[in-house]
């Protein structure tokens, strides 16, 4: 069912004129004079459009729409905020007010299956295909790879027969553009595994991921702080480019550019926030579990960092540089359990917490609903080729 606000009225729009769009240079205030607007009028409409929105920030493009009054004079103006709110200019007698309207919008769900050949960006797609193509799958691809990222690198754990199922639930809006959308439920096969993921809500509009029976597919540290390259390795041996030496190197180095955001890959308290000889200017968190992370080179670090204070994950808590002894900008990135440096990419990292055992009922009831619209996702023939080739081993739970 539909799911909109409050209609206004029903109004017969004036024809838009060209002079009724901004364009590079023009001012609301020589929009509403071509429609015969006085000056003080001007001002008391420019006036109460600055409860709501600069006047300036108006962008090029923004297309006013008007109705005619008694006089002439148009008595309404539509104006459209974002593209989720319009704003109402409404003139009784000669005082003018404005009132808000939200765009209606319709919930859909849309149910999709993929066959990947050579990557996930170019997998061959079924299902409701009327409603979401090709482009729309492409903006989901980096979503479902952060998804998984614990699970599967999806530019090299991907092989041809894998398989990729989910189910959408979107907002739309009249003219067809998304004013939202999040997974109700993923399936993707990787070689022998079925991997599922179930949405849960968390505050702030966002949602945490879990398998099955529950447990968190995200794990406790992101995988990287920064998403740049890796420009030298964790190694008990290396030469070191400006003190011309061999020795350790106890992290890893990722080649990002000068101001880059450095985000915390866990949350924690900070232990150490500025310089540190070598290392320059400095972020040390400490985490559950006698782990710490350190975070050197950097150019800046936040004034609300500072020693004491928690970081969540994913925290800006610096900026990328070439503090201390550094041939450029980089990243350089520890990690230390129980007081020794390990190497990120390769040391047992937990996950971050399960379904609580209170909720464990309610998980299982949304998991199986959530489910159940995957089943009637047709598997494409690229598929059920795998399947019968027994590439895929495990079955669908349902099917």
């Amino acid at each position: 069912m539909p799911t909109e606000a409050p209609h206004f009225e029903h109004l017969t729009w004036a024809p838009p004129r060209r002079t009724d769009t901004l364009t590079p240079g023009t001012a609301l205030s020589q929009v509403l004079d071509f429609r015969g607007f006085d000056s003080d009028q001007i001002r008391e409409i420019t006036h109460l459009l600055g409860a709501y929105r600069s006047p300036r920030a108006l962008r090029p493009g923004t297309t006013l729409l008007f109705s005619a009054g008694a006089d002439s004079v148009p008595d309404r103006i539509r104006l459209e905020l974002n593209p989720d709110s319009l704003l109402h200019f409404v003139r009784s007698d000669s005082l003018w007010t404005t009132r808000i309207e939200s765009v209606p919008f319709v919930m859909d769900t849309v149910r999709i299956s993929g066959a990947i050949e050579s990557s996930l960006w170019s997998a061959h797609l079924s299902g409701d295909l009327e409603r979401f193509g090709k482009k729309d799958f492409e903006e989901l691809v980096y979503d479902l790879a952060d998804i998984f990222a614990w699970k599967v690198d999806f530019t090299r754990d991907l092989r041809r027969g894998d398989g990729l199922r989910v189910a959408l639930e979107r907002k739309v809006r009249p003219d067809g553009s998304i004013r939202s959308r999040h997974f109700l439920a993923i399936e993707l096969r990787n070689g022998d595994r079925v991997l599922r993921a179930i949405p849960q809500p968390r505050p702030g509009g966002r949602f945490a991921y879990f398998d099955e029976e529950g447990r968190s597919l995200r794990g406790a540290f992101l995988r990287y702080p920064v998403p740049y390259r890796i420009t030298s390795h964790f190694t008990t041996r290396r030469f070191h480019p400006l003190l011309k030496q061999w020795r350790a190197h106890e992290g890893i180095d990722y080649g990002a550019p000068a101001g880059a955001p450095v985000e915390a890959t866990a949350s924690g308290v900070v232990t150490r926030a500025g310089w540190m000889g070598a290392y320059g200017r400095l972020v040390e968190l400490r985490h559950p579990g006698e782990i710490r992370t350190r975070y050197a080179h950097l150019s800046s670090i936040p004034d609300d960092v500072q020693p004491g204070t928690h970081v969540d994950q994913g925290q800006i808590i610096g900026r990328v540089g070439s503090s201390g002894l550094a041939t450029g900008p980089h990243l350089h990135y520890e990690f230390l359990l129980n007081g020794r440096h390990r190497d990120p990419l390769t040391v047992e990292l937990p996950n971050a917490p399960s379904i609580d055992a209170s909720q464990l009922a309610e998980f299982r009831r949304d998991r199986d609903d959530a489910l159940a619209l995957l089943y009637g996702v047709p598997i494409s023939d690229a598929i059920r080729v795998s399947l019968t080739n027994g590439w895929v081993r495990n079955t669908t739970r349902g099917r």
